[in-house]
Formats: C-alpha cells, sequence, structure tokens
C-alpha cells in the first residue's frame, strides 16, 4: 500500500492585496454625496492567487444583488475586501457591514443578554447615546465646569474614534496613497492630544462659560441622530427580528453566553438588521437558519431599502431576494439584471442558439467546400481558367468572411462594431461558452438487499433531552429501499441521532433492518474538518485514514486518488492541508467518505450548506440518480423539491427555446415516485405534507410576513 502523506498547516493567513484604477493615478476619494461604489480596474489576491483582474466593480444605491460563482474563486475574500474598504475607490464615509458564517465570541458574553447584544453591537446608536446622556446631564445641574468637561470628554471620544479610523485606513494603504494616508493620521493624532490637553485643563479649573452653547448645539445634534436612526423603537425592532430569526421571546433575555456558535450567528445577522448599513453583506446567511427563519429574513429583506450584497446557497432564497446577479467567472465580474434562475435560462437559450448557428453555418461551410473542390476538379480536367477563378474566389470568401451572420443583439454583425481589436477575417469566429464544465459526483449504488423489509422501522417513539420540550413526540415513519424522505421545520436535536442509533428513544421502538449499511452526512461536518487536528492533514490522507477506521479497508492511494477526483478534489486539492479548501470542497470530502461503502441509506443533515450553486445541481443529480434510500434534513426547498419531490431541476420559463427537452438532459435517473415531506413542529410533532414543501412554505410565509412588516 502507497503511503499518504499530510500537508502542513500554515500558521500565517496569507494577505489580501487590492488595486484600482483609482491605484494606478493616485487619487483618494475619503467620502462623496452618493452611496454608490462605481470602481474599475479592480485587482485582487490573496498571496500569489489572483481572484480578479482588471474587473468592474459597481453596486448602485438600493439594489439587492446576489453574487455567485464555484466554490474556491474567492467570493468570501472579496466580500472581506469590499467590507474592510480595501479596493481603493471605495469612499470611506460608506457604512458597510459584513455578516460571515463565523462569529467571535465578544467580551460581554458572559454579562450581556442575547437583546442587549444585539443592540449595544450598534456602535453608532451606542456612542450618541452615551454622549446625549453626558451632555444632557450636565446642562440640567447648570454648572459650568460639568459642562465644559462634560463638551471636553465629547470632544474626546469623537477625536479618539476618528483616530481610529484613520488608523485603519493608513494601515490597509501603500504607497502615495499611504503617505498621504499617513499625514491625516499625524493630523488625527495631533487633535486627540489636544483635546485631551484641553480635557485636563478643564478638569484643573481653567473652563470656558460659552461651553454651554457649544453643549446645547452637540445636543441637538445628537438628538437629529437618534432620531434619524430611530433610536427609541430599538429595542422592540430588536426583538422582532430575533424572534424572526428563530428565537423565542422567554429566550430573548438569556445570557449571550448559553448560545452555540451557530445562534451566535443569528444575533450577528440580527445587529446588521438592526442598524440598516449604507451596505450590508451577508455571506451564506441561510447556513445556520431553518426553513422558517430562511422565509422570514426573505420577506425582511424584500422590504429592506438598503444596498445588499449576499452569498448564499439557498437557489429559492437567492431568487427572492436578488434584483441582480454578480457572476465572479475566470478572475472577472459580469452583471446579469435578474435572478439567479433567469440567469441560468437565459444562458441555456443562448447556448442553444450558438450551438444552432454554428451546426447551420458548418453544414452551409461543408456545401461551399464541396463546391469549391468541384470548381478546382473541373478546371484541372477542362482548363478552363473561369472555373478555377470561380473557385478560388470562393474560397477566399470563406477564408475572409466566414464566421457570425448576426451579432449577439440580432442585428447583422459588423467587425469594427461588434469585435473591437486587430483580426485576420471580417467575420468573428462561432465560440460556443460550455460555462465551466460539469460538476459530477459518483455515488455508489447499494446492492439489493437478501431480505425484504423496511430499512428503518420506528413505532410510537418519543425523546426529550432533559429539561426540554420533546424532540420526537409519538412518531412512526418506515424508511423502505429507494425511499426519499425529507424532515423540515424548527431545527430540532436528536431527531436525525435517534435513527441513526447514536442516542436511544424515551418511549417506542426502531428497528433496524440486519444488513443496513448507513451513510450519515452531519450538518458539522466542515467545522469537524475545520478543527486543528484534521485541518493540517491532506485531504488525501484523510479520506484513506477515515475509510480505515470506518471500514476497516486499507484502501490505495490511487483508489483514493480516482475516488477524490470524482467529487472534484483532484490533483493538489488532494494534497493540500484540509485548512487550504473552501467550505464547499471540505462538504465534497465530507460526502466522499460517507458514500464510499456505498450504503442502502443516506441520511443527509443540510448536504447543500457550504455547496455552490453547480455543486449543489451535481449532487442533486446524484441524488436522483441513486438506487439507495435518501433521508433530508434541509431548510432548502428547492433542493427538498428536486430529490424528495422529483421537480426539476430548472422550471422551463414557457419559451420554447428553453423546453422540457432541453431542460432534460441535466435531470438523472429518470422518472421516480414523488417522496414524503414531513413538517416537524413544535413539541415533536410529525406531520405529513400531502402539498410537499410547498405546504408548509405558504403556511409560513403568512405568517413570517406579519413579523417581517413588524
Amino acid at each position: 500500500m502507497s503511503s499518504f502523506k499530510n500537508s502542513v498547516k500554515t500558521s500565517t493567513t496569507p494577505k489580501i492585496t487590492a488595486t484600482s484604477e483609482t491605484t494606478r493615478f493616485h487619487v483618494d476619494t475619503l467620502t462623496t454625496l452618493s452611496r454608490e461604489i462605481d470602481v474599475k480596474k479592480v485587482s485582487v489576491s490573496i498571496g500569489n492567487n489572483d481572484l480578479l483582474v482588471d474587473a468592474h466593480l459597481r453596486l448602485k444605491d438600493g439594489v439587492h444583488y446576489a453574487l455567485t460563482g464555484r466554490n474556491g474563486e474567492g467570493k468570501s475574500v472579496l466580500l472581506r475586501a469590499i467590507s474592510n474598504k480595501l479596493i481603493p475607490g471605495i469612499p470611506e464615509n460608506i457604512r458597510i457591514l459584513l455578516v460571515t458564517q463565523i462569529q467571535e465570541e465578544g467580551s460581554d458574553a458572559d454579562r450581556l443578554t442575547i437583546v442587549q447584544s444585539v443592540i449595544k453591537a450598534d456602535a453608532r446608536r451606542e456612542q450618541a447615546l452615551t454622549q446625549y446622556g453626558l451632555l444632557s446631564d450636565s446642562l440640567s445641574v447648570s454648572n459650568p465646569r460639568a459642562i465644559s468637561e462634560a463638551v471636553a470628554l465629547v470632544q474626546v471620544a469623537r477625536a479618539e474614534a476618528h483616530l481610529k479610523q484613520t488608523q485603519k485606513i493608513a494601515e490597509r494603504r501603500s504607497g502615495a496613497r499611504g503617505a498621504e494616508a499617513r499625514k491625516q493620521l499625524l493630523v488625527a493624532e495631533a487633535k486627540t492630544a489636544e483635546t485631551e490637553q484641553r480635557l485636563q485643563s478643564v478638569r484643573s479649573g481653567r473652563y470656558d462659560p460659552q461651553d454651554a452653547a457649544v453643549a446645547s448645539e452637540m445636543l441637538n445634534d445628537i438628538q437629529a441622530t437618534l432620531d434619524v436612526i430611530d433610536a427609541s423603537s430599538t429595542e422592540a425592532r430588536a426583538r422582532v427580528i430575533l424572534i424572526g430569526l428563530g428565537f423565542a421571546s422567554t429566550q430573548l433575555d438569556e445570557k449571550l453566553s448559553t448560545l452555540s456558535g451557530g445562534w451566535r450567528s443569528r444575533c450577528a445577522l440580527a445587529s446588521a438588521l438592526l442598524q440598516k448599513p449604507d451596505l450590508l453583506i451577508l455571506d451564506e446567511p441561510t447556513n445556520y437558519l431553518d426553513l422558517v427563519s430562511v422565509i422570514w429574513l426573505q420577506e425582511y429583506l424584500n422590504s429592506f431599502q438598503t444596498t445588499t450584497l449576499v452569498v448564499a446557497h439557498d437557489r429559492e432564497f437567492v431568487d427572492s431576494v436578488a434584483q441582480e446577479l454578480i457572476i465572479l467567472r475566470k478572475n472577472t465580474l459580469t452583471y446579469f439584471d435578474g435572478n439567479l434562475s433567469d440567469y441560468e435560462r437565459e444562458n441555456r437559450i443562448k447556448l442553444k442558439g450558438q450551438i444552432k448557428m454554428k451546426e447551420a453555418l458548418d453544414k452551409k461551410k461543408e456545401a461551399i467546400v464541396k463546391t469549391i473542390e468541384h470548381g478546382y476538379k473541373t478546371a484541372k480536367k477542362t482548363g478552363d481558367d473561369g472555373k478555377a477563378k470561380m473557385a478560388k474566389s470562393r474560397q477566399k470568401k470563406l477564408d475572409d468572411r466566414w464566421g457570425l451572420e448576426r451579432s449577439e443583439k440580432g442585428g447583422r454583425f459588423k467587425l469594427n462594431r461588434d469585435l473591437a481589436g486587430f483580426h485576420l477575417a471580417s467575420r468573428s469566429e462561432i465560440k460556443i461558452d460550455h460555462g465551466d464544465g460539469a460538476i459530477k459526483f459518483t455515488f455508489p449504488d447499494p446492492e439489493p438487499m437478501r431480505f425484504p423489509g423496511a430499512l428503518i422501522q420506528a413505532t410510537a417513539v418519543s425523546y426529550a433531552y432533559p429539561a426540554s420540550e420533546p424532540t420526537l413526540q409519538d412518531v412512526t415513519l418506515s424508511i423502505h429501499p429507494k425511499s426519499r424522505i425529507a424532515f423540515v421545520g424548527r431545527m430540532a436535536k436528536g431527531r436525525v441521532k435517534l435513527l441513526v442509533g447514536s442516542i436511544v428513544p424515551g418511549k417506542g421502538t426502531i428497528e433496524r433492518h440486519s444488513r443496513l449499511r448507513l451513510g450519515y452526512f452531519e450538518q458539522l461536518s466542515v467545522d469537524v474538518l475545520s478543527s486543528a487536528e484534521i485541518s493540517g492533514n491532506s485531504a488525501l490522507a484523510h479520506f484513506a485514514e477515515s475509510i480505515k477506521q470506518r471500514f476497516h479497508i486499507n484502501i490505495s492511494e490511487g483508489e483514493a486518488r480516482a475516488v477524490l477526483g470524482s467529487f472534484g478534489l483532484g490533483g493538489r486539492k488532494s494534497t493540500d492541508p484540509i485548512a487550504s479548501l473552501s467550505g464547499g470542497q471540505k462538504v465534497r470530502l465530507a460526502l466522499a467518505i460517507v458514500v464510499y461503502n456505498a450504503p442502502d441509506l443516506l441520511i443527509l443533515d443540510e448536504p447543500s450548506t457550504h455547496l455552490d450553486v453547480d455543486s449543489i445541481t451535481a449532487l442533486l443529480i446524484a441524488l436522483r440518480a441513486y438506487k439507495g434510500a435518501v433521508l433530508i434534513v434541509s431548510h432548502d426547498r428547492h433542493f427538498v423539491r428536486c430529490v424528495v419531490e422529483g421537480a426539476p431541476i430548472l422550471e422551463s420559463s414557457g419559451d420554447s427555446d428553453a423546453s422540457e427537452d432541453e431542460l432534460s438532459s441535466h435531470e438523472a435517473g429518470g422518472p421516480r415516485e414523488p417522496g414524503f415531506v414531513y413538517q416537524v413542529g413544535p413539541k415533536g410533532k410529525f406531520k405529513l405534507l400531502t402539498r410537499g414543501v410547498d405546504e408548509y412554505a405558504e403556511s409560513m410565509e403568512k405568517k413570517m410576513r406579519k413579523l417581517a412588516l413588524g
């Protein structure tokens, strides 16, 4: 057996470097009246890896965008570059908030309640309230010294806040722009020192009686700011948002420290929604939300007036919230006026048109080539110079004027208008864009069961964790070979673990087929692979070791590489540290391990989380073709419809050019009987949904719409 080498995890995070057209001309736009971002010639790299090269970054005020691209293209890096304003040309006055999948634990976690942590995350509001209280208290006592001290304290606080912001700008700039930023930093440092000296002077007894007028003016300005951000209703709005994101009303006054990482991510999301920045960036906001909360967030964002940039794997969520699409592909950004499904339908129509046009031209060219050959033969045989000249003329025309006859807009093709640059021919060659190539997952099919019967039979099962409401209550469920089942609803601990067998029911029985081979993909698989104990290993080494531990099989290096390659982890991806893989690539690694032994039943807990759109499509196709049974726990409505209910992967728009025949090329496994969708309700009750996930979504939309507008 070949040996597997572990890669060493690097201790330093590669630096993000960004330039733009602004960099080339050394133009610094620190403030602007516009809240739009329009920067040309943007290049972004991390370490030695170029993610963007001379791209155009454009975000119009008030528009909701979705950023899409394959795993590993650099979507999260681009979001960080925008939010940290690393890209020259992003106005400094635009307030940008980025909500990522992973939130750091704050120092106030032990003393703040959940609702307090959400409210206090708004630094602008907290600063305004603190300064308002300081000034109003000093004015109420009518003590000139107290008023002067309050004014001085506010001035110090503002100078320190400005200094902190100036330091951030100076740290991320270099060259001429960096030199100018460091000059501004020196000015800010001097201003801070000046305000601190004035504060000491006031405390020494040298105060100005005229500061009462200054304090009153400051107070009026702060009150105007508080009115703009609607500070008086902040707590009520925070509670509505938190409840919409899945928190119970009785839970909101508990300590933040009681929450897990996923629930803290919800708090971070609630804080961002509450603050209403100029640009809200959400990186996979639906990952730790159940379907109820996804629907609520979808409705809330649709009523949101702020510019929004979202990266998400949930197709229905993206289709609902996105007005425009930004496609990160081949180191550049392209824009599409519409949502993801519209974009894919248009691309398929375009591809089909390109193929038809090329086939027609190829057929026409074949006929012309035959006439040319016939002309030369005739001229040679008869000595007819006219025939030879005609054949030569046709050949010249074929060489010079063969290609596109119509532009993309449908008009007659003109070289100087439709194709810039120098060209050897007067027509453009027809190039068929097949995209980035199809992703394909290979799931080995299980052998037919020798003995008939259910794979799992749960009868009157109930279970509850200590001091918690029931996870399951009086549930009876049968899972047979080739079954397709989905659980939707509020997240509930233990419902899958009961079926897997890692915990036992409090009441009732769960019987499993004597020869059942079960594959279980856990939602936390990515977190496990990201742990310090594992992330330094290579995917190849971890895969081989996992197969050995789970199935007692010593897999060869060649076979391991082949399996990982079939999941898009070939080449260097298999030997680099797992830490270098994106979240979607880690999901692929976890799936490759789970399905290796051809399980009779696949239980998948939120498998589409972290995957890009193309990878989700590949997973859909693999699961539709898979001959074993599948049970899915998911909040992704599109995913459930396609895998369990047999819906098409992309609905036809009704256009004859995007017919079901054309779409069927992306299907697999042939027609299949629709499966069963169960709603997990309060207190662990199970309900079979006769109309599937649509029935549940419709009922939740009515309920959540009220909260979103509240």
